[in-house]
């Protein structure tokens, strides 16, 4: 085949699909002549459609307004020149002559895992498979249905449904012929496949649904996906309990006895907590416990909820209690927003978890929480399991509590009155009490008295000078913030909305643009929360501080695939920190998390905070494969930076590493009165 299309390139015409596919980008690129002859096999603008094949294989034509209104069947002469295309080598049509009618090739059967290689692009393919979802796609017109096949799911694109309801036919094992149509990204490289299906009778019911699929008998919530040689996990199946939670057009939890199971629905009918309901879904591997997928519910009756089973943090570990309604007591370290959620970060012992709540917005439900307060939440357990391994000794790597409402935490024990802080207020008190005696003393000797008040009129303009001193120096630096972190940020989410509102761009480079949109916007929305968190006055404290490194570390490793282990300190001095001071020590902590996650190799970071003989000490240590600390390395300038910044500070940076044994950074920052 490569001689025969080297022959063809010799002669500057090609005549067939294959010998056009089987081009490189470089030939392709060169403009070679086509002419061939084909049946359409798919043409749709609203799907980027624009299929033919020969006796060879199919191809795709770049959009052109030489291309008239085609409809699969018809014999088309295609004259032109060839393309590298987005994906695969294509035609640019100079010429596109009607030349009768013809029937369309044979289908080749194929697999999945076939239209996954993307080697079937452009091809009229037949499978089969059984439907997930079926909805209308009303940008195209098409029905847009989701079968399951082969282990994968295939989106398929359907002109009309062999059914009067789109109800019937999920569930229905169906055969498919179309052109298989690949996704692809700017680098060439395919993410997903689709089918696009050219005619009504292209789309058989092989099996079709139980015509009434709530009249199937329902199964124990525990039974999904156990062990069994006598049914497929493809086909729905029918459950029932209580409802624990509900998120209309996203997710239900359900429990009955000591068995739940989350749900996942497209479904917004009204439920609530307490309802009885039956659900059609289609069992599929979660995180840790199966999922019910692509789910219908209806409403059986109303009633109260299971009462929530009272749990301790190992019970948590162990697995068991996923998914199910649970109650736990923990100490409250900090409250944190993320977009519409909120969450508490909790210490139940050495141990931190999360309690998420869904909030669409209005005041913090949560404001009247103090930190360091013990509390009592009820929600839904959601089990993080890590590495797995068989056995009794085995524990989850975390867990999270999903709340149902603000009335989910209860205050059980106020945090401790007498703190330092309230004994430098009771100091500050006996203070004054002390400087009016003195000033009675002063008034007897008037001369001293009245010097007394012109150095505290001095001392006060002073003070007043340095306080603007300083207002104006964190206004400067929050301005340089803002330039700096958030200027580029906005002028590329500038940029992609004006690429995403070009008229003539493909639907998928728009989804493209505005997924890198909603990207950028999350990173922008992280950024600005930094800077606020630095600024707040309501942060000014080491235990927020510790909060917050934790959360952010938590977070950012996450989703660096790297796990994330924290030592944290049950308490911390109460002592102020200014903004100044807590934002360049987390810059510095930020620079040792972004090395260790681009520069490290590690699967493990350990993040320990702690306060000890008048210092706050932050150690941040990977189990990569560390380097020589005493050579010259790429990227060694964000070491310096760490060091320069910490002694700016009044503060330390201690840096060891050896290849092979993973890298530590430790910083020291005084809480004494002369390192505030």
């Amino acid at each position: 085949q490569p001689l025969a299309v080297a022959v063809q390139l010799s002669t500057r015409e090609l005549r067939t699909a294959e010998s056009v596919r089987l081009l490189t980008v470089e030939q392709a690129e060169g403009q070679v002549p086509v002419r061939l002859r084909g049946v359409v096999t798919f043409f749709d603008e609203a799907l980027y459609g624009r299929y033919i094949q020969d006796e060879t294989a199919g191809i795709y034509l770049n959009l052109s307004t030489n291309i008239p209104p085609l409809v699969p069947g018809q014999q088309v002469e295609v004259i032109g020149v060839t393309s590298p295309g987005e994906y695969a080598p294509a035609i640019d049509p100079k010429q596109v002559l009607i030349t009768g009618e013809a029937t369309l090739p044979n289908p080749k059967p194929v697999t999945f895992q076939q239209l996954a290689s993307g080697h079937e692009d452009s091809q009229f393919v037949e499978i089969s498979g059984i439907v997930r979802s079926v909805e209308m796609d009303e940008p195209t017109g098409y029905y847009l249905i989701e079968i399951v096949t082969g282990g994968g799911r295939l989106p398929v694109y359907a002109p009309k449904l062999p059914v009067e309801s789109l109800a019937d036919l999920v569930n229905s094992t169906i055969r498919v012929r179309g052109v298989c149509s690949t996704l692809f990204n700017h680098q060439r490289q395919l993410f997903a496949v689709r089918l696009l299906v050219p005619r009504p009778d292209d789309l058989v019911i092989e099996v079709p649904a139980p015509a009434e699929p709530f009249a199937m008998e329902s199964r124990p919530l525990i039974s999904l996906l156990q062990f069994t040689q006598r049914e497929s996990y493809n086909n729905r199946v029918k459950v029932e309990g209580i409802v624990t939670y509900f998120e209309p057009g996203r997710e239900l939890f359900l429990q009955k006895g000591m068995q739940a199971l989350q749900v996942e629905t497209k479904q917004k009918e009204p439920l609530s907590v307490g309802d009885r309901v039956e659900v059609l879904g289609f069992a599929s591997q979660g995180e840790y416990s199966p999922v019910l997928q692509d789910a219908l519910y209806r409403k059986i009756s109303s009633g109260e909820p299971p009462a929530p089973l009272s749990v301790t943090r190992d019970a948590m570990l162990r697995g068991v209690f996923n998914s199910m309604l649970i109650r736990i007591s923990a100490r409250l370290l900090d409250r944190a927003p993320s977009g519409v959620d909120r969450y508490l970060i909790l210490q139940d012992g050495d141990f931190i978890f999360q309690a998420l709540l869904s909030h669409p917005g209005g005041p913090d439900p949560f404001a009247e929480l103090e930190n360091r307060s013990t509390v009592e939440v009820t929600g839904i357990c959601r089990v993080v399991p890590g590495d797995w391994e068989a056995g009794e000794e085995w524990r989850a790597k975390s867990f999270s509590v999903l709340l149902r409402s603000p009335s989910d935490v209860v205050v059980v024990k106020a945090p401790p009155w007498w703190t330092f802080g309230k004994v430098l207020l009771i100091a500050g008190v006996l203070g004054v009490v002390t400087l009016a005696a003195f000033g009675w003393v002063a008034v007897l000797r008037r001369q001293v008295a009245e010097r007394g008040i012109q150095l505290e009129a001095q001392i006060q303009e002073r003070q007043r000078a340095e306080q603007q001193r300083l207002i104006e120096q964190e206004r400067t630096r929050v301005a340089q913030d803002l330039h700096d972190e958030l200027g580029a940020t906005l002028t590329e989410v500038t940029m992609l909305s004006s690429l995403a509102r070009t008229t003539p761009l493909p639907v998928e480079n728009k989804e493209h643009y505005l997924e890198q949109i909603s990207r950028v916007s999350r990173s922008l929305v992280t950024t600005l929360d930094e800077i606020v968190w630095a600024i707040n006055p309501k942060y000014d404290t080491v235990d927020s501080l510790a909060s917050y490194y934790s959360l952010f570390a938590q977070r950012l490793l996450n989703l660096a695939g790297m796990s994330c282990r924290l030592q944290v300190a049950e308490s911390f001095p109460e002592i102020p920190l200014d903004s100044r001071l807590r934002h360049g020590a987390f810059l510095a902590f930020k620079e040792a998390l972004n090395n260790a996650i681009r520069h490290s190799g590690a699967s493990e970071v350990l993040i320990a905070l702690n306060a000890a003989a008048g210092w706050l000490n932050i150690t941040v240590a990977d189990n990569g494969r560390g380097f020589d600390s005493t050579a010259g390395l790429p990227g060694s300038d964000g070491l310096t930076n760490m060091r320069q910044r910490m002694e700016k500070l009044g503060g330390q940076c201690r840096i060891t590493s050896q290849p092979g044994s993973g890298t530590t950074i430790q910083f020291r920052l005084p809480l004494e009165k002369e390192g505030l």
